[in-house]
């Protein structure tokens, strides 16, 4: 899945979850946060690449050409770059560290961070479950 619409669940997520009542500092920081880990929680992608191809290819394209990163990023990472199920072990790390340790700082701050991540995990698998069926 594509950062647009995994960017437009965590805004959606995050706005729910002011209208829920978690406002951790400032509702606006609530929708903001929630955006903004919804996608970066993307950047392993690059560190998968580098570890499968053993260079930066992916991530010097997308810093020497910015736009790619957003109006196309299916020209980012090539055919074996990166494998879903690494992609998806890596975000299931990720959450596993980063709820706990956003939990302890603040529990609403953990509940956003839990909530966005589980969203964009289970959008990624919806999302492969869907290209799987095609392929067949």
């Amino acid at each position: 899945m594509y950062s647009k619409a995994h960017g437009a669940i965590s805004l959606a997520l995050g706005i729910a979850l002011v209208a829920a009542g978690v406002t951790v500092v400032h509702p606006a920081f609530v929708v903001g946060y929630a955006t903004a880990i919804g996608v970066l929680v993307d950047l392993d992608h690059f560190l998968w690449a580098r570890y499968n191809t053993g260079d930066w290819r992916a991530l010097r394209y997308v810093l020497t050409n910015p736009v790619a990163a957003l109006a196309d990023q299916q020209s980012i990472f090539r055919e074996h770059d990166l494998e879903r199920l690494e992609r998806l072990l890596s975000h299931v790390v990720i959450v596993g560290i980063a709820v706990p340790l956003t939990w302890w700082v603040e529990p609403d701050l953990g509940l956003v961070t839990g909530v966005t991540l589980y969203a964009h995990v289970l959008a990624d698998l919806i999302e492969d479950v869907r290209e799987t069926r095609v392929v067949r």
